[in-house]
């Protein structure tokens, strides 16, 4: 059982301390929410007396409402990861780029841009003006390709690391 958690402003300028993890003891743990849903204001944050309590909250809470996300951190605040992450399964998210827009949007703008390079070199440069737009689309496709492909390589290590890992303390 969960006990009730202590509500904490995450700034108050009438308090001293004035920050919420300055008005925590160590070994408490706060949960933190994406956005406001139902009396839970998202500026600010429950304190609870240790990391599984405040996981076993935050959990409760992301399952009753779904598009939210939680973060437990400890007295030290927004220093590094927080202890844990629990997201809704409606939960969006605040990644402006996915990888599926980078993967068609550099898709288009790489092979359109190609497209309109090759046109003009075919004419001999003779109208400038699709090399001159080709080129400027080419360099932001290619961006936004290499770092799709980087991102898939780094999470294909990652998880080859993962399952070596795994394999590893398996044999042991």
């Amino acid at each position: 059982m969960t006990p009730e958690p202590r509500w904490v402003p995450i700034y108050d300028a009438a308090a001293r301390p004035s920050s919420w993890n300055e008005r925590m003891s160590e070994g408490e743990y706060a949960v933190h929410f994406s956005q406001s849903f139902g009396d839970v204001d998202a500026r600010s944050c429950a304190v609870l007396p240790s990391l599984t309590e405040a996981e076993s909250f935050a959990r409760k809470q992301v399952a009753s409402h779904p598009t939210l996300l939680s973060r437990v951190f400890d007295h030290q605040g927004f220093i590094g990861a927080p202890a844990a992450e629990f997201a809704g399964k409606g939960y969006r998210g605040h990644n402006d780029i996915t990888p599926r827009f980078r993967r068609w949007v550099g898709s288009l703008l790489f092979f359109g841009g190609s497209i309109l390079f090759v046109t003009d070199w075919v004419a001999n440069f003779r109208f400038d003006w699709p090399s001159v737009l080709g080129s400027r689309l080419m360099i932001p496709g290619l961006i936004l390709l290499v770092t799709e492909a980087l991102v898939m390589l780094h999470n294909r290590r990652k998880l080859a690391g993962l399952q070596y890992g795994s394999t590893a303390a398996a044999k042991r």
